[in-house]
């Protein structure tokens, strides 16, 4: 069977899975009047001419649009959408690539792990699944838990020999740590890494110091993202104002309004052309 067929496929048996589970599909705008604030995800603006000359944004991820349509209707819906990343690549990175993401109301994070071991056990047939904190993961590589400071990050950094900037916060220098880790994650069989450090919360709700936040490795590579969706406005402004000063990007007060009317839900992205890598048992992006 040749390349586009295989694609085919595969992207339409994951439509299936989701429409025989009761999800709705949907279709959102790609392109924005603000940007997605996702701390460690540059955007792409350009401009556009309407009537005069405005500044856009190519969607990250169809996260905000998705949740402004799950206020107004309170269902559980999914979409397979075009995303796009400034400085973005590599073997694993495009600027331009294929986002599975969707969100099932009045579930929690701990569902949608359940959901995704369906959905591996039907493409791949997987039958094992390990599921790890974060601070587990970063104890078995490092041998120490998760230093609450900077300087500790750096000991460790420079330790394993790893380059870092002196003025660089503590979210920025676990990343760089952090990268170590996740090479050897869900090498056997995938792995869902859960229990973040409060300070890695993104939109995730957080009870007693942990968010409700989970990634997914197989074979080393992050494949999915999710979490149970922080709901209160007020919170989800005093993250994404954070995000916003810190990096100089406007903020989308609709967004933010749409949190009024929002159900208590979980929400999870899954980066398709890794996972349709993955499923070829390659270890680079196709090129079609």
């Amino acid at each position: 069977m040749d390349l586009l067929s295989l694609w085919d496929n595969f992207v339409s048996e994951i439509r299936s899975f989701f429409k025989e589970k009761g999800y709705i599909e949907v279709s959102t705008p790609v392109l924005l009047d603000f940007p997605n604030l996702d701390a460690n995800v540059e955007p792409l603006s350009l401009y556009v001419k309407e009537r005069e000359i405005k500044k856009k944004w190519l969607q990250t991820s169809p996260e905000y649009s998705m949740k402004k349509l799950l206020a107004r209707y309170k269902r559980d819906i999914f979409q397979i959408a075009k995303v796009f990343r400034n400085n973005e690549w590599g073997k694993l990175h495009r600027t331009e690539f294929h986002m599975l993401e969707w969100y099932a109301i009045n579930c929690d994070y701990r569902y949608l792990i359940e959901e995704i071991k369906q959905l591996l056990k039907r493409i791949f047939g997987f039958k094992k699944f390990e599921v790890v904190s974060v601070e587990e993961a970063f104890k078995r590589r490092f041998g120490s838990p998760i230093p609450e400071d900077e300087e500790g990050l750096k000991e460790i950094l420079r330790r394993e020999g790893i380059n870092y900037e002196e003025n660089e916060d503590w979210e920025t220098l676990f990343y760089r740590a952090f990268i170590a880790v996740e090479r050897d994650l869900g090498r056997d069989y995938p792995t869902f890494l859960i229990n973040f450090p409060e300070r890695l919360s993104a939109l995730a709700k957080v009870r007693e110091g942990y968010a409700e936040r989970f990634e997914l490795f197989i074979k080393g590579i992050e494949v999915a993202n999710g979490w149970s969706e922080e709901t209160n406005p007020e919170e989800v402004r005093r993250r994404l104002l954070r995000e916003s000063e810190r990096r100089n990007l406007p903020l989308d007060e609709e967004f933010i309004k749409a949190h009024e009317d929002m159900p208590e839900c979980a929400g999870c992205s899954i980066g398709l052309d890794r996972l349709f890598m993955l499923w070829l048992g390659k270890d680079e992006l196709i090129t079609f």
